[in-house]
């Protein structure tokens, strides 16, 4: 038993050693899925994102692009419960400080654009049966920030978690929400 221990340490070990620092002009690939919390008028709910990331220089700036989905529920007049699901695009520029490598903390800010569907696209309400005064299909933007924290586990590997935070700018159904996330990224270099 304490072989196979030994062994599994020293495998261990093995995979942690390659993983040091990011090189400029760095690229990455990530995934991750998320769970929205429930807040006021929204009810929870999942997402999922997945993008590409770049290191700038040596300094610690980052960018990502990434697409994402989303899938939870929002509060109508009289309380009512409508599913509401967006697709869209979010750009973030971002900073990391990698003095606890393999451990980064990293930050991120940006915007992003997508397209929202409200009650399935069905315009009237599910109580009333009345017309919506606003489409249930719109183009939306808004602001978005992270806080993450990636581990390095393997030479081109990290897994990562975050809190992730939307700002909808223009959205007449959904104003704020936030999701915490778990995922893996993979450097392409």
């Amino acid at each position: 038993m304490k072989r196979n221990a030994l062994i599994l340490f020293a495998l261990c070990f093995c995979m942690l050693v390659p993983a040091q620092g990011r090189r400029k002009g760095q690229s990455a690939v990530h995934a991750e899925y998320g769970y929205i919390l429930d807040q006021g008028d929204l009810k929870g709910g999942f997402m999922v994102k997945t993008g590409y990331s770049k290191v700038f220089g040596d300094a610690g700036f980052l960018g990502k692009v990434e697409g994402f989905y989303q899938d939870y529920e929002v509060t109508y007049m009289d309380e009512q419960i409508l599913p509401y699901q967006k697709y869209g695009l979010n750009v973030n520029a971002g900073y990391s400080y990698e003095g606890l490598a393999p451990v980064y903390l990293n930050g991120w800010l940006g915007g992003y654009a997508a397209y929202e569907t409200v009650n399935k696209g069905n315009t009237k309400d599910p109580k009333y049966s009345a017309e919506f005064p606003v489409s249930v299909e719109n183009f939306i933007f808004g602001l978005s920030g992270s806080a993450e924290v990636e581990f390095a586990f393997a030479r081109r590997f990290s897994l990562l978690a975050n809190y992730t935070q939307f700002y909808d700018l223009k959205s007449d159904f959904s104003k704020s929400n936030f999701a915490l996330f778990g995922g893996l990224k993979y450097y392409i270099n």
